[in-house]
């Protein structure tokens, strides 16, 4: 059986183990990821308010980040705490990003 070039580059990669990541950086990544899943529901309401928004549209996904990220930074600093830490120092926009380009 013959490997094409990219397979067989492919074959010898290294890969991260899982033991390498600290238990904060996975922490962090668990809490990202659902803060990205929390904002879905936000992102949804504001295309369902915003009917007229476009897919391709920078300008309606830009609003809806903005909208969806100052939701996320109003609960993140009611929750405070790490999460609340982690909403302020861009994680609430990056979460914002994700749902709108799902909604969008």
């Amino acid at each position: 059986m013959s490997f094409s070039k990219s397979e067989n580059k492919s074959i010898h990669l290294n890969s991260t183990a899982a033991n390498t990541l600290s238990r904060e950086e996975v922490q962090k990544f668990d809490i990202e990821n659902k803060l990205a899943e929390l904002a879905i529901p936000l992102a949804q309401a504001w295309k369902d308010n915003h009917p007229e928004a476009q897919p391709g549209s920078e300008a309606d996904l830009d609003a809806c980040i903005l909208a969806v990220a100052i939701e996320i930074a109003i609960a993140g600093e009611a929750v405070g705490g790490p999460v609340g830490s982690l909403i302020a120092s861009g994680g609430g926009v990056s979460a914002a990003t994700v749902a709108c380009r799902r909604v969008l």
